[in-house]
């Protein structure tokens, strides 16, 4: 069997400091997803490019609250480039645009962006109106949900299936521990109150920076061998029946270094952009031992699904090094 990789990308606009001024500092939108940049789009555009050269699909979270503040044409345009391309387009959600209404900000609503500590009639409630803006785009409804700030609980889980969301890619244990320990799940897929769960791939990182803890797959994160490395190593942990999945994370805005907040000085993050490049390479060079594929057929096709812990990949301390020094240059090279 190969293994399934899902690669994942939250796409959402920023609050970009509206809460601390919101006289000066508006809501964004288009800089943070399409990151044009010289006319070309060189976050989500890039992408899209990428993933349809290598005829590959990734699972695209999109944020659907943030309609309280944008025009809903806003997104959809960019929907509308995804289906075109035949990505697919899933249910994102980040609660803090509740404290938005017509464009404008509630002086006396200050509600949590974290869904986990959100009650579950409100859940329920917002997942709603989320799928229904999906489904406004994309003419159908959405079937996989992922939290904003990978904030979850068994209430989250409890409102989806109440909603008729089916699958979720909720947990990211080295971004946001779950308070229930339960809920603790560094990868694989796990049945939590009826909704298959793939949480973002973890491994134990064994750099110089972050020793001992865990660290995601994701592509701002790593270097392309790094990664290769680590899918390498996940693969050769199953066999011929049980050969996991992996749940990969981007999102547009890692593609372009926004120069500030208010993404003023854009430019084009070419060592992100070559990281994403090399390894839909490696997975369409290597499709006899890798499939990629949409979250939703992860959720029904990979094994697991009962509990059971999958692995925890172990990082390379050079390849580590590497990318140690190759993101601090990054970080502070024009």
């Amino acid at each position: 069997m190969r293994t399934k990789v899902v690669l994942t990308v939250d796409t959402e606009p920023s609050i970009a400091g509206a809460y601390e001024d919101p006289e000066r500092n508006a809501p964004l939108l288009h800089e943070p997803v399409a990151g044009e940049i010289a006319g070309k789009s060189e976050a989500l555009g890039f992408l899209i490019e990428t993933l349809s050269q290598y005829g590959q699909c990734a699972t695209f979270f999109v944020e659907a609250l943030h309609t309280r503040y944008f025009p809903a044409h806003a997104m959809g345009r960019y929907v509308e480039r995804l289906m075109a391309a035949g990505q697919d387009v899933q249910l994102h959600l980040h609660p803090t645009w509740l404290n938005f209404r017509d464009g404008e900000m509630l002086s006396d609503s200050r509600i949590s962006d974290n869904c986990g500590e959100l009650d579950r009639d409100l859940l329920a409630k917002t997942m709603e109106e989320g799928a229904a803006q999906i489904e406004s785009w994309t003419g159908r409804r959405p079937t996989a949900l992922r939290t904003g700030n990978f904030s979850t609980s068994h209430r989250v889980f409890e409102a989806m299936a109440e909603v008729g969301l089916s699958a979720s890619s909720n947990i990211c244990l080295a971004v946001a521990p779950p308070k229930e320990p339960e809920l603790a799940l560094a990868g694989g897929r796990h049945d939590i109150e009826g909704v298959q769960e793939l949480p973002v791939t973890c491994f134990v990182d064994r750099g110089p920076v972050g020793r001992g803890r865990l660290r995601p797959l994701q592509v701002t994160a790593l270097g392309a061998g790094e990664m290769i490395a680590l899918l390498k190593q996940l693969h050769e942990h199953g066999g011929e029946e049980d050969a996991g999945v992996a749940v990969i994370v981007t999102h547009p805005f890692e593609f372009i270094k926004p120069g500030d907040f208010r993404y003023s000085r854009m430019k084009v993050n070419g060592l992100v952009q070559g990281r994403l490049q090399r390894l839909c390479a490696f997975l369409a060079e290597e499709s006899d031992k890798f499939e990629v594929v949409p979250l939703q057929q992860a959720a029904t096709q990979a094994p697991g699904g009962n509990g059971t812990a999958a692995p925890i990949p172990k990082g390379n301390p050079l390849r580590a090094f590497v990318r140690a020094g190759e993101n601090y240059l990054n970080d502070r090279l024009p």
